[in-house]
């Protein structure tokens, strides 16, 4: 069982570390925000005022304060993943401040974070179950770099969701908590606390985050958090062979399913896989959905709005992966459902007519042209 000291050292310190800093953040912006604040034009944007997209400072700072509310052998583990997310943190936080960044310096930056965490604990991916693969993966080098591209791609697929209040923050808990309730169910207690604290940072920063998106986690927290997420969805069934490793993939199938969707869709489309536009589901249903019955609410709200459609989605998918986490064959059939729900919900969607705003103001920054993901 979790310690009762633990949950009593933790349930407030981090998440109030977190807010605190992030409304910190908000009411210092006058002296920082030639820096910080993320504008309101080009492809990637949707919010109509500038804000700051630094909360990855805040939620960092919260991930410390819970690292020292935490002792023993649970301190020590986290401490080697907080340590390992440093790479991807950095160079996320670089690309908040300076904005010049490419996305390819970022995505190498999160695949060493994923070789600096192999490093430091010693777990990597043995095997996924495919028959062919699962033979290259025991000669060790090949295993610990297709862990840490593994990595790599789950903590970008976390970028690539982060585009509306609450959108990134709310899947990662519903990920988090999926994940550390198998570990609560097999007794690893250590990935359980760990899932917990981080639960107890997000909900910190959720406050401030959603539904009004005053502040965003930006790059530096989709980064380390994605990492986070990506390097628990590696230990989870190194650490417990009756986890199947088929279980987190399924858990994280939604930000997953939407990369492997935009990768084909771009490249059928002769797209360029690292530019940004404005086909992601979620964006389809904010133009599409959102926009047809929501229209007289504030342009916040209706951004905010956009998070719980996705959120049941993933959390369906997820309960899934809880009830099957043992059994790799069915996890297999599940995902492959999810990814075809996936593309049918994407086709209805895309097939909906575009409902243009009676705010001109608002036009500008929804309309399709202007409007997209990073």
């Amino acid at each position: 069982m979790i310690p009762i000291d633990l949950i009593e050292r933790l349930w407030a310190a981090p998440a109030l570390v977190t807010s605190g800093c992030s409304v910190a953040i908000i009411l210092t912006t006058k002296w920082h925000g030639e820096l910080t604040l993320d504008a309101c034009h080009g492809v990637q944007k949707n919010h109509t005022t500038p804000t700051s997209r630094i909360g990855g400072i805040a939620i960092a700072l919260g991930l410390l304060v819970a690292y020292l509310c935490l002792s023993g052998s649970v301190a020590s583990l986290f401490g080697l993943m907080l340590l390992g997310g440093i790479p991807a943190f950095t160079m996320g936080l670089a690309e908040d401040l300076t904005k010049r960044v490419g996305v390819t310096a970022r995505l190498l930056a999160t695949i060493v974070s994923g070789f600096v965490a192999w490093y430091l604990t010693g777990y990597h991916l043995t095997h996924i179950s495919v028959w062919g693969i699962d033979q290259m993966m025991l000669f060790v080098p090949f295993a610990v770099a297709f862990t840490a591209f593994a990595v790599g791609g789950i903590a970008n697929s976390i970028n690539i969701i982060d585009g509306f209040n609450g959108l990134a923050g709310g899947i990662l808990a519903i990920c988090f908590g999926a994940m550390g309730f198998i570990a609560y169910q097999v007794g690893d207690m250590e990935l359980t606390a760990i899932a917990l604290v981080i639960l107890i940072v997000l909900a910190g920063f959720l406050a401030v985050n959603f539904p009004l998106g005053k502040i965003f986690m930006g790059d530096g927290g989709a980064y380390l958090l994605g990492y986070l997420l990506a390097w628990m969805a590696v230990m989870l069934p190194m650490r417990n062979p009756a986890v199947s490793v088929w279980a987190p993939l399924v858990i994280c199938a939604y930000p997953f399913n939407e990369t492997i969707y935009s990768m084909l869709r771009r490249f059928l489309s002769n797209s360029n896989a690292g530019q940004p536009d404005s086909e992601h589901m979620h964006s389809l249903i904010k133009l599409k959905i959102i926009r047809r019955f929501f229209q007289s609410l504030p342009q916040p709200l209706r951004n905010g709005l956009v998070s719980p459609f996705c959120w049941i989605f993933s959390a369906g998918v997820t309960g899934v992966a809880i009830w099957l986490y043992e059994d790799t064959g069915l996890l297999m059939l599940a995902w492959a459902i999810s990814f075809i729900l996936y593309t049918i919900i994407y086709r209805y969607l895309a097939r909906l007519p575009y409902i243009a705003e009676s705010s001109q103001k608002t036009m500008q920054h929804d309309n399709p042209a202007s409007y997209g993901i990073k």
